[in-house]
């Protein structure tokens, strides 16, 4: 009993600790990190950097993937410039496994005494120490739980059972390495399962070799894990995703396939004993050093093909038409170094996701045509596209806009919080009207859903209009015919509601939703065409009087 004890307890705050220790440190990658890291691998060598950096703070290179993936699918970072955050993101988590190859049990009491009084009596300076405070005592736990587990272990060694079943296996290196790939499943993570295999090679439960698969067998259920977890992203987000599964199965691949012919070939001298290339060293840093190599031999043998990895990783796993809506088409980041132009490619963003509106409430017209996309999916990449636009429009502000630019830029601001609220009001306005729709034919709120579906489908598709054209006239006339509807919409209600004196109370519900809604987006329709009439007045007003001749001429394309 007290073998077993001291195996769960050990484990126990092993694993406790592992977990503790990447959740704290992946509260530090706010969103001051991720425009850090977008800034920060514009280059090849700043961008593996990053990546060794972010692998060092998260010890989890599972979490540097989706992170990445999460800025790739949001346009924050281009997929090119991920790649090799990624790929050296894993050498960044070897700190852990090579400090985990010492005797650290003195160690761990340190930093439990210490981080733990800290905590108790509010020694942090203040607040200022606490987010490191956190993170250095889930790592004193965690070497705890590893020291208790390697005494707790070491009795095996000796046990007549371990050592019977250590004989029938021979040595066998296919059975540890299937308990690394389905350990590191189960953790999400192949640290923690070197780690593992590190104490118990260290305690003789594990031979050389055995541990050495396991290790490697743990990398490869790592990129299994990172594809099972990959299962609801599409695009470039899973393209990264798919890139991470084929790194780390590289690495157990090149690394394996030698073990194994170490093992069957009786001339080749085994790595792990004598006379192997690595006895000079002790077995738990032999194995840290074969964790190593996992992380770094890929990516280096990697580094030529970045060029063409994209076009492989879009063949298998090709873009979806959400992915491609979900992307800014006209934003670039070399237009913020002149703001009038930048403020001029997101007019025609905000004009483009104008367009998508009337859309929304296709499905409910009485003559509307059946939606490409789902309402779900076409809000979704519109807001995508808005959190784009207002990053843009931020980075412009904060490079210093010029005066005369300033109360453009304030009002494409503006409108681009109505986009979002035009966005969210039409799509419950849609939904809404189904739900009408699929009342009973006598219900007068079923009567009263087409009408509105059609006006409201007419002034967004006139909103549209009105910022493709780029005629201030326009937005104005607009304007005037979404003047307040509030008076109209309250008479329709009294008079319905007269009229169906037994209408039941959902009913009642659905009439006074749908109203409220298409009065709210008639007042943001209004809104956003005054906003867009003095958005195009500042333009104009500011524009050389040829440009603005020729302002009803095709728009001239522009990258991005």
């Amino acid at each position: 009993m007290d073998l077993i004890a001291s195996l769960l307890g050990g484990l126990g705050l092993f694993l406790a600790g592992v977990r503790g220790l990447g959740a704290q440190l992946q509260q530090l990658a706010g969103r001051r990190l991720r425009l850090a890291v977008a800034r920060a691998t514009r280059g090849g060598i700043s961008a593996a950097l990053t990546g060794m950096a972010l692998g060092a703070l998260t010890q989890s290179s599972n979490a540097v993937t989706f992170v990445a993936a999460s800025m790739v699918q949001a346009g924050v970072m281009p997929l090119q410039r991920a790649l090799p955050v990624v790929a050296w993101c894993n050498l960044g988590t070897v700190v852990l496994v090579l400090a985990a190859a010492l005797d650290l049990q003195l160690v761990a009491l340190w930093l439990l005494g210490c981080t733990g009084c800290a905590l108790a009596f509010g020694r942090d300076g203040g607040g200022r120490w606490k987010p490191m405070l956190g993170p250095l005592f889930q790592l004193g736990l965690l070497f705890l739980g590893l020291a208790i587990l390697k005494s707790g272990a070491a009795p095996l060694r000796d046990a007549s059972v371990v050592q019977d079943v250590m004989a029938l296996a021979d040595h066998a290196l296919l059975p540890p390495f299937a308990v690394g790939i389905g350990l590191s499943l189960i953790a999400q993570s192949s640290t923690t399962v070197t780690i593992l295999a590190i104490a118990l090679s260290d305690v003789g439960v594990l031979d050389g070799g055995q541990a050495g698969m396991a290790v490697c067998g743990a990398s490869l259920g790592s990129g299994l894990s990172v594809m099972l977890l990959a299962g609801g992203l599409h695009g470039a987000a899973r393209r990264l995703a798919t890139f991470q599964a084929l790194f780390k199965a590289l690495g157990a691949v090149l690394l394996a396939v030698p073990l194994v012919v170490w093992r069957l070939v009786p001339a080749m001298p085994d790595p792990f004993a004598a006379p192997g290339p690595l006895v000079a060293i002790d077995l738990p840093h032999q194995l840290g050093l074969l964790f190593v190599a996992l992380q770094l031999l890929p990516a280096l043998l990697l580094l030529p093909a970045y060029p063409w990895l994209p076009r492989l990783l879009e063949r298998l796993s090709p873009a979806t038409r959400e992915e491609a809506l979900a992307r800014p088409k006209y934003l670039y980041d070399q237009a913020l170094e002149n703001a009038p132009t930048a403020l001029d490619l997101v007019g025609r963003e905000q004009a483009r996701l104008l367009g998508r509106l009337p859309g929304l409430l296709d499905p409910v017209r009485e003559e509307g045509r059946p939606p490409e996309l789902s309402r779900a999916a076409l809000a979704s990449t519109s807001a995508a596209v808005e959190r784009a636009v207002a990053a843009f429009l931020q980075e412009v502000l904060a490079r210093g806009c010029p005066r005369e630019e300033l109360e453009r830029a304030v009002a494409l601001e503006n409108l681009n919080g109505l986009l979002t609220a035009l966005r969210e009001t039409a799509s419950e306005l849609a939904a809404g009207l189904e739900a009408a729709l699929c009342r009973e034919a006598e219900d007068p709120v079923r009567a009263l859903a087409p009408p509105l579906a059609e006006a409201l489908h007419l002034l967004l598709s006139e909103l549209a209009e009105a910022a493709l054209s780029g005629d201030p006239a326009d937005a104005t006339m607009l304007a005037e015919l979404a003047a307040d509807r509030s008076d109209m919409m309250d008479g329709l209600r009294r008079r319905i509601s007269r009229a169906s004196a037994g209408m039941p109370p959902d009913g009642l519900n659905l009439l006074f939703r749908v109203t409220a809604q298409f009065e709210r987006a008639v007042w943001l329709i209004r809104r956003s065409a005054l906003l867009l009439s003095s958005a195009k007045d500042e333009s104009q007003a500011r524009a050389p009087a040829p440009l603005r001749a020729e302002e009803g001429a095709a728009p001239v394309h522009l990258p991005g």
